[in-house]
């Protein structure tokens, strides 16, 4: 295998942190699914594998090197989260800038202020953090992962959004999308309707939709 085409196969890994051989297969497309476990197994210098229902893999120290990655995975509780969140890049048909846990930091003002800067106005830092951000026809397109939060937790990473969604406009210039992708009808049913009684642009699936 060249080198252009293992760095590149390398860095998909990157990007998404830790993935199933299965669904590199649905990202490169290199034919048939036994090729793709081919083209694997031989780029198994470079990996660490997890067997679990599927096989999983993520870069190891000597992969990390190879493409100058600063990134250290480790086994965790939170792989299956992980998993679901490939799924979303895959529905979206891989895009180029997907980049996971990204973190959106803005300043917030006093409220009263009323758009004049006063010397010594003090500024609050607020932070959210979407499980995955990407951008698509100029548009930024924000995607939570519901897979073991609780719904109380839900309804406060909404109250989040709605309390930073002026904010998150003029840090983006544009009202983004929000994408919820959840485990069940009646966790969406509960997402739609929290959403709905604000002025956003959301979308609510169930994995089930999606896969």
């Amino acid at each position: 295998m060249n080198l252009e085409r293992t760095e590149m196969i390398l860095k998909t890994i990157d990007q998404l942190g830790m993935v199933t051989v299965k669904q590199l297969h649905e990202i490169l497309k290199f034919g048939t699914y036994r090729n793709t476990c081919r083209v694997i197994n031989r780029l198994s210098p470079y990996l660490n594998v997890i067997r679990s229902k599927q096989k999983i893999v993520y870069l190891n120290e000597s992969g990390r090197n190879m493409i100058g990655s600063k990134k250290e995975m480790k086994k965790t509780q939170l792989m299956d989260h992980i998993l679901m969140t490939n799924d979303v890049y895959i529905y979206f048909s891989s895009p180029v800038d997907w980049k996971r846990e990204f973190l959106i930091e803005v300043k917030s003002q006093n409220d009263y202020d009323f758009g004049i800067k006063v010397k010594g106005l003090t500024t609050t830092k607020k932070r959210i953090i979407p499980d995955a951000l990407f951008t698509r026809n100029g548009y930024v397109h924000l995607v939570e992962i519901d897979n073991t939060r609780s719904m109380q937790d839900n309804k406060k990473k909404v109250e989040k959004y709605v309390d930073m969604w002026p904010e998150i406009k003029r840090r983006f210039n544009q009202s983004p999308v929000l994408y919820f992708f959840t485990t069940t009808k009646e966790r969406k049913r509960k997402l739609t309707d929290w959403l709905s009684k604000h002025n956003l642009r959301f979308e609510v699936k169930t994995f089930e939709e999606i896969i």
